[in-house]
């Protein structure tokens, strides 16, 4: 009975001592979990600006040097303004191309070939018949003039009275014949002519022309014996000094579009360029499935050296108004809260923040368009966890003029 007492004293005193063990495991770990939560509390102030590490910024200095264009903005691809297919208006095979695409032509300059070998023939044998028809009137007129000779001495004789009336009447009858036949062989002369004329035509259409001076975009890589109907194209064509693009306007604002509205051209193949092309035509009704309307534009391709391409895409805007000395400020550096939009400004090395209104963006810029003044300093880098009051320390500037979209 004393062993088992003092085996139960030995047992609680262990259980006893474990408990101890793990009170004071735990009260260590609190304590390293709070002096570590402490010093990522202090760092992290530190990093805020609110501690004696200042956050380190960029800024850029405010400047009412830009212009902000306020436009109807539309995605669209460019056309040649003048531009052809050629299709033959007969089927034949094709003898000859004389051109191929990249290749430049003039107005009436032969392009193509179809073979003519009948039709050759066909001119060859109405020629004859002319020719048959032409000497066939020569020989009317040549009975026609004698016997109109013959007339003229039997009216002497007549007169004389060397021969009878009747004599003389039969001449004339004979002249009349005569006459009759040579103006039946005028008419079958010409009527010969005409068809020359038709057939020889008609061979024209064997022999294409280029109908204006352009380009040969495609020649859709026919060759020689190829087989060419009129429903066929044989080669496009298109004149690269004027281009064109089309777009489709909203309903609420077609009526801010005027022809001559200059309109800004950019294209997915030049990011870095912008082109200049105005309004030409304006659509007389509005589409009721879309409620636009087509507005089209024209650009001078020779003021550009050539590098704009039917088939082209890329964006066109058109330019409803600009405003000059115009604030712009990046993207990033804009901030929203409840009240509405508002910027960081870096004043003596302090973030102050100053409510703003927006105008209209342009690219990766807003236009600013009341709340800052020439001469501010905008934090555009490092501003997303300040808050007014917070110490900054600038590491760089933007000092680049900002560029209008």
């Amino acid at each position: 009975m004393t062993n088992n007492n003092n085996s139960f004293i030995r047992k609680k005193s262990s259980d006893k001592k474990k408990l101890l063990l793990i009170i004071g495991a735990a009260v260590i770990l609190l304590t390293f979990i709070g002096v570590f939560s402490r010093r990522e509390a202090l760092f992290s102030k530190a990093q805020n600006g609110n501690g004696s590490q200042p956050a380190a910024v960029k800024i850029q200095t405010v400047k009412a040097d830009n212009v902000v264009r306020e436009s109807i903005v539309q995605n669209t691809s460019i056309d040649a303004v003048d531009r052809v297919k050629i299709l033959p208006r007969v089927t034949g095979r094709l003898k000859n191309l004389y051109v191929l695409r990249g290749d430049t032509v003039k107005k009436g300059q032969t392009v193509a070939i179809l073979e003519h070998d009948q039709q050759d023939a066909l001119i060859d044998s109405v020629r004859a018949q002319v020719a048959s028809a032409k000497a066939d009137s020569e020989k009317a007129k040549a009975e026609m003039m004698n016997a109109k000779t013959n007339l003229d001495r039997y009216a002497r004789l007549v007169k004389e009275g060397f021969s009878t009336q009747q004599q003389y009447d039969s001449i004339e009858t004979a002249y009349t014949s005569a006459k009759a036949s040579y103006n039946a062989a005028l008419a079958r002369e010409k009527q010969a002519a005409a068809e020359l004329e038709r057939v020889s035509s008609a061979k024209a259409d064997y022999i294409m022309v280029a109908p204006i001076d352009g380009t040969v975009l495609d020649d859709y890589s026919l060759t020689t014996g190829a087989m060419i109907s009129p429903s066929s194209p044989l080669l496009d064509i298109a004149d690269l000094s004027r281009l064109k693009a089309t777009l489709k306007v909203p309903e609420s604002k077609i009526f801010s579009v005027r022809p001559g509205m200059p309109v800004i051209l950019r294209f997915d193949a030049l990011p870095n360029e912008e082109f200049i092309g105005e309004v030409t035509r304006i659509d007389q009704y509005v589409d009721p499935s879309t409620r636009t309307s087509s507005v089209e534009i024209e650009l001078d391709n020779k003021k550009t050296g050539g590098k704009l391409r039917p088939g082209m895409f890329g964006q066109a805007s058109i330019i409803e108004r600009e405003i000059e000395n115009a604030v712009l400020i990046p993207e990033n550096a804009l901030h929203e809260s409840e009240k509405g939009f508002y910027v960081l400004l870096e004043e003596n090395g302090i973030a102050r923040l100053r409510e703003v209104s927006t105008g209209v963006r342009q690219g990766s810029m807003i236009h600013i368009t009341k709340g800052l003044n020439e001469g501010d300093r905008v934090i555009i880098f490092g501003g997303n966890t300040l808050n007014d009051g917070d110490r900054v320390t600038v590491s760089g500037e933007n000092n680049n003029k900002n560029k209008s979209e």
